[in-house]
């Protein structure tokens, strides 16, 4: 199944037979792989992701009850430098610092926190809690504590692990990989390689772009099926993401060497901000008249947005896309160019968000 087979045939797909349809939810994706996509959800299907995600925490030492901080992104909070509270995060002893914008102001302030708050426990997304490692590296930071840290929404390259565990005390780092449709679907665990398959809760397969399975230490196309869905289950469906078959392992599951989707950059300002890419798919996130798209930084002066139009197109919806660009970015040139189709890198994906600067 893909994700146009799935909004092409939605009606079909849902069990008109369901007895709980109290516990049914609507859900969409991030769009971080390709055009966002709405689907139904299970109380189930959530309640076993976040058992799933919890058994993680617990098989990398983590104490869920003990301090943390989320490293994470809310467009309400862009340009805010102070932490998130809310009730939710009170219970949890958890912190919330945004990190859709980040600055060396903002990245200073931060570290400054995360001292203060001296958390056993980091999740963040890989390229903002990279970019804050790099910045205590670079500039001979004392981190005061030494956390467990979960990074997640992208590969957790080797280069990325050693410059988080050299920043933070030669912390344990471990990727977790999700998705809304999926919900929990692999984690590293703790004194082990490889990423293991939440097996109770997702079925995966590794298929070649003919839909063969792969060879171990073979890289391929990452194919879930749901396990707890019972009202829209997503039977082998294709979720936009590649990575590299393992081996079936001794906890009787599914091992996957790496995850190698989903590739988000950053865009740099003159100030030297650096604007998240999770901030720019979030402003195409449920826009119905964009089928896909492509933002690429040329230059400091330069913006070129690919767009690949659906049947329910609308300029309007288009200009107050820009428009919010253009109030970020300040005095930019945005070209959109209109495309048939976004082209795939040689691994198969779309880099959605990326700048051509070395800076």
């Amino acid at each position: 199944m893909s994700k146009d087979i799935i909004r092409e045939n939605s009606h079909f797909l849902v069990n008109p037979n369901y007895k709980k349809m109290s516990d049914v939810y609507k859900n969409s994706s991030g769009g971080s792989t390709g055009e966002p996509l709405e689907f139904y959800q299970t109380k189930d299907q959530s309640n076993n992701g976040m058992g799933s995600y919890l058994y993680s925490m617990y098989l990398n030492k983590i104490n869920i009850y003990e301090s943390s901080v989320d490293l994470w992104g809310a467009l309400r909070d862009m340009h805010e430098m102070k932490s998130t509270f809310s009730f939710k995060f009170f219970v949890k002893n958890s912190t919330v610092l945004n990190t859709f914008i980040l600055s060396d102001d903002i990245i200073e302030n931060y570290i400054q926190n995360l001292n203060k708050i001296r958390p056993k426990y980091i999740k963040a997304y890989v390229h903002s809690i990279y970019a804050i490692a790099k910045f205590i590296n670079k500039n001979k930071i004392k981190i005061n504590f030494t956390p467990v840290v979960q990074t997640t929404t992208g590969p957790l390259y080797p280069e990325i692990r050693t410059e988080i565990k050299k920043a933070f005390n030669d912390a344990h780092v471990y990727n977790f990989y999700g998705s809304r449709e999926g919900s929990a679907i692999a984690s590293e665990i703790y004194d082990l390689e490889g990423l293991f398959v939440f097996y109770n809760n997702v079925f995966v397969e590794i298929l070649d772009d003919n839909d063969v399975p792969v060879d171990q230490g073979v890289e391929g196309n990452i194919v879930i099926t749901t396990l707890n869905n019972f009202y829209m289950p997503l039977i082998r469906y294709k979720i936009g993401d590649r990575g590299i078959k393992g081996d079936d392992c001794e906890f009787g599951t599914l091992k996957l060497d790496n995850v190698t989707g989903r590739t988000l950059g950053v865009i740099h300002k003159r100030d030297k901000t650096r604007v998240d890419g999770q901030f720019f798919t979030s402003l195409f996130f449920n826009k119905d008249g964009i089928k896909n798209f492509q933002i690429i930084q040329k230059s400091m002066e330069v913006i070129e947005i690919k767009i690949v139009k659906s049947s329910k197109y609308s300029m309007l919806q288009l200009n107050e896309i820009v428009e919010k660009i253009e109030n970020e970015l300040g005095d930019v040139k945005i070209h959109i160019e209109f495309k048939d189709q976004i082209n795939l890198t040689a691994t198969g994906k779309i880099m959605y968000v990326y700048s051509e600067l070395d800076v």
